[in-house]
This record gives C-alpha cells, structure tokens and sequence, in this order.
C-alpha cells in the first residue's frame, strides 16, 4: 500500500509552516551577513590610517627648506609607500570579510533549510503529481462508476480510521455493497476537490 497524504487542509497549513521556516531561515542569514559585514568598518579604519600616512609622506617629501630644497623627498616616499601598503592591506581585508559575510550567510540559511526541504519536498511534489492525475480522471471519467468504486476504494486505503466514520459508520460495508459515492467524494476531498459531486445513483 502506498504511503497515505494529508488531507488538502493539512497540507495547506504545512505549506505555509514550510514557507514560513524559509523565510526564518533566509532572515537568519541575511541578519548574520550583515552583522559580520559590520567589521568592515575596522578596514576602514585601517584604510583611513593608511591614507594618513601617505598623506604625511607627502607632505614630508614635499617641504622644501632654504639652500637645500627638499631633502626630505626619499623619506617622505618611503613614508607613503608603507602607507599605501597599509591601504593596500585594509582594502583587502574589507573584500574577505565581505565575502566571508556571505559565505556565512548563505550557509546559516541552508543548513536548517535543506533538511525539511529534502524531507518535505519529495512527498508533496508526490501528492501535487497525484492531485493533478484524479483531476485528470476526474475530468475524463466523470461519474463513471468504476471510477467511483476506484475513487471509494483508495478512500478506504487512505483515510484514516476518523475521516472515514466521518463518512459512515461502517465504510467497509458501504464499499462491498456498493454505496461508493460518499466514500468517492471523501477521497476527492482528500486530494484537494472540495466540493466533489457525483451522481448518487453512481
């Protein structure tokens, strides 16, 4: 026997559970990259100091002084170049935290999300495949009553014990006797018709 589906109300409210929990998860992930993009502004410092110094370096290279101009000028291209290494290294240090940021975002979003996903997913992309296969049925066969002893049957397969005293008081008496519609129309409810109606005569 396959594996039962939940009733189209259930599976509604878990669709919803589902979507919302990605959503969380997506949240939670957005949230942590852009609390740990936040520590670039500590490259930015460093960038900024960095951007000083050179700034001082030439300035220092540039002082002229009496009779001797600018003996300083070695100096002060030494100074900016140390300083534009510094700006070199914050610059860089703000894209790998930048890329760390959404590393860990990405990755703080799947990890919780893949694993209802894959639980999830195969099953109701299974009972999506069934609904649209009894509509098609449905469509076709109409209130052919072969389809309606079919449709009766999978409901006494597939309805739990409580849907179908829902339905009648002793379904499996009703199914060997013949009296398929209350059942067929149960199942049809089951995979998302709501309001099935076939002939009671079928």
């Amino acid at each position: 026997m396959n594996r039962p589906f939940a009733s189209a109300p259930i599976t509604l409210l878990l669709d919803l559970l589902v979507a919302a929990w990605i959503v969380a998860c997506i949240a939670f992930g957005v949230l942590v990259a852009d609390g740990v993009e936040e520590l670039t502004v500590l490259s930015d410092g460093i960038s900024d100091a960095g951007g000083a110094v050179v700034s001082s370096g030439e300035a220092i290279g540039g002082a002229e002084l009496p009779v001797v101009g600018k003996p300083f000028g070695g100096v002060g291209e030494e100074i900016s170049e140390a300083g534009r290494e510094v700006q070199g290294g914050g610059e860089s240090s703000r894209e790998d935290i930048e890329s760390l940021a959404r590393l860990l975002g990405v990755a703080l979003a799947l990890i919780p999300m893949l694993p209802v996903l894959l639980h999830y997913l195969p099953p109701r992309l299974t009972r999506g495949r069934e609904i649209r296969a009894v509509k098609r049925m449905r469509g076709t066969a109409g209130d052919d009553p072969v389809f309606v002893e079919f449709l009766a049957r999978r409901a006494t397969e597939r309805l739990s014990y409580r849907e179908l005293r829902r339905v009648s008081d002793r379904p499996w008496l009703d199914l060997e006797e013949g009296r398929h519609v209350p059942l067929a129309e149960a199942e049809l409810r089951r995979v998302g018709i709501l309001r099935p109606r076939l002939k009671a005569g079928s």
